[in-house]
């Protein structure tokens, strides 16, 4: 099973795993959070996520979610890359997490394309109904 690290600014991260508790019934395994602080040194923060990721890695590898790609948590997220085992995502939203969470028995190159088309796929312009108009 692929573990999953998310980090994000401030609680964001533990609100996205809120929601899928809400909706699964249950803290699925292997996912963490780790929140970054404005004050938060990044060489620090690179030493505990890579503890985490030790934590995570149960031999397929883990996949870190972040919020805003060029901001302190995805940079810090860049440095723990390590090619085909630890791969990162940006633009974290509920949908992309719902389904690094239901799919990550797939080998980790399937995941992340089932994650970026959840998440592209969710971004949806929502329509009045037409006896809504009247």
């Amino acid at each position: 099973m692929i573990g999953i690290l998310i980090i994000t600014h401030e609680q964001l991260g533990a609100s996205l795993i809120n929601c899928i508790i809400h909706i699964l019934d249950e803290c699925p395994p292997l996912l963490l959070n780790h929140a970054v602080s404005p004050a938060a040194d990044p060489e620090i923060e690179i030493i505990q996520l890579q503890a985490m990721l030790r934590q995570l890695d149960q031999g397929d590898g883990v996949l870190i979610l972040t919020d805003i790609l060029g901001a302190t948590p995805a940079n810090i997220a860049c440095e723990l890359i390590q090619d085909g085992r630890v791969e990162c995502l940006a633009g974290l939203n509920l949908p992309m997490l719902l389904r690094a969470v239901q799919h990550r028995h797939l080998p980790l190159p399937q995941l992340i394309d089932k994650v970026l088309t959840g998440g592209r796929e969710s971004i949806l312009q929502i329509a009045q109904e037409a006896d809504d108009a009247n």
